[in-house]
């Protein structure tokens, strides 16, 4: 296992495990065509190398023993709809791990990283995530962290729209 800060040219890499990850945690909760939309949309190749070259962004990329991308990470300044956010709080906005490699550790071990990045970057600014309102273990995984329910939101996918939850923690 290898830990390594992507970069432009891990996109191609990094966007099918992007995928891959969110078909396999949401896919059967979409119709195809929202789904489509979402994946072409969400992870589109030149949208995510600008996201990997932005500096405001911070990611993490778990790769195996073989050199296959297997988890991600990546945290962005917060923008998640909640009248107590502000632009110099930080957001944990992905944490992804294939269901082949769960249960090893890698989803605490990229939020240790993430909360570690967080404080460097923000200091005792609030830290901030959202996750769907069905996840309850990824909300399980984030209250054992400290983060607590501040709020819902609707997130599009597709047509369908989905409750999310807004989770904070105060460092």
């Amino acid at each position: 296992m290898q830990i390594i800060a992507p970069t432009a040219r891990h996109a191609p890499l990094l966007q099918q495990l992007m995928r891959a990850t969110f078909t396999e945690t949401f896919g059967p909760l979409y119709p195809p065509a929202d789904l489509a939309a979402y994946l072409d949309s969400a992870y589109d190749l030149e949208r995510l190398a600008a996201e990997l070259a932005d500096r405001r962004n911070h990611w993490q990329l778990i790769l195996d023993d073989a050199g296959t991308p297997v988890a991600y990470l990546e945290c962005v300044p917060a923008h998640l709809p909640h009248p107590e956010l502000r632009p110099e709080h930080g957001e944990i906005e992905r944490i992804y791990v294939l269901q082949s490699q769960q249960g090893r550790g890698f989803g605490r071990l990229l939020m240790e990283r993430a909360l570690a990045h967080l404080g460097e970057r923000y200091g005792d600014a609030p830290q901030w995530l959202g996750v769907w309102s069905q996840n309850v273990r990824a909300q399980a995984l984030y209250r054992a962290y400290g983060f607590e329910k501040a709020g819902e939101y609707i997130f599009p996918v597709g047509d369908t729209q989905d409750l999310e939850f807004i989770f904070r923690r105060q460092p």
